[in-house]
């Protein structure tokens, strides 16, 4: 009977490298880490708690507060991805850092403390929605018109509760999470409305390019196929 062996973290560690180093430098330097976590959601989210270590040994990691930093970004990564990627990866990837992380780093903010439904609520979501879909949104929005529980899950909780918030990650680090978790999946459809909506908030072609190949990176670690997905230049008449 054969057997499959998962990577070894020696081999998550090396992926890492080859992800920082060949990730774009126009972003943000601590960015390329929550593409890595996204996608190891899906293919190997134990291996989050490797990039976890992998980070923490870095020299802008070695006091506390600075680790409770970090982790307030990945696990609002990890908080926005579950209605990506679902709950259940989610949290097996948030207990890989919770097995690894000391008491003193522990943090212990609740980012959407207070937060309910409403007005509010739905117009911020809606305002991110305008932003990613812009003259397409009406299109979208046209499949909900028999299926009002999509509609009201998407305004309100994907878009409103979720991806909207943007204290803690930005809107371009929102959506390189959101991009990563749909792309890593091998879904088309919704690849190519993020694809879109990454270049609509300013990224560069050539950079949202070797997001893609980074993405590839580790769809190869987890040995999936990414054969369905489009690349950013199948999209670019559509920005």
């Amino acid at each position: 009977m054969s057997t499959t062996q998962d990577p070894s973290p020696e081999m998550a560690v090396a992926l890492f490298e080859v992800l920082e180093a060949t990730f774009p430098d126009t972003l943000e330097e601590d960015t390329w880490y929550l593409v890595a976590l996204s996608a190891l959601v899906n293919v190997e989210p134990d291996h989050v708690g490797t990039l976890y270590t992998y980070l923490i040994k870095k020299s802008q990691y070695s006091t506390s507060e600075s680790r409770q930093a970090l982790v307030r970004r990945l696990r609002e990564g990890l908080v926005k991805s579950i209605v990506i990627q679902g709950a259940p990866k989610c949290i097996q990837a948030l207990f890989a850092i919770v097995k690894l992380e000391r008491p003193e780093d522990r943090d212990y903010s609740f980012s959407r403390a207070g937060w309910q439904a409403g007005p509010e609520n739905r117009a911020r979501g809606e305002e991110w929605l305008k932003a990613l879909y812009k003259h397409t949104l009406t299109t979208g929005s046209d499949r909900f018109i028999a299926h009002k529980d999509f509609e009201f899950i998407s305004w309100e909780v994907v878009y409103g509760l979720f991806l909207s918030n943007h204290d803690i990650l930005g809107p371009v680090e929102t959506e390189l999470v959101t991009l990563t978790g749909i792309m890593i999946q091998n879904m088309p459809v919704e690849t190519t409305w993020h694809l879109r909506g990454i270049r609509r908030l300013g990224v560069k072609k050539d950079d949202v390019e070797m997001v893609h190949q980074c993405i590839e990176l580790v769809a190869k670690f987890g040995k999936i196929s990414l054969h369905k997905i489009p690349r950013v230049a199948d999209i670019e008449r559509q920005i």
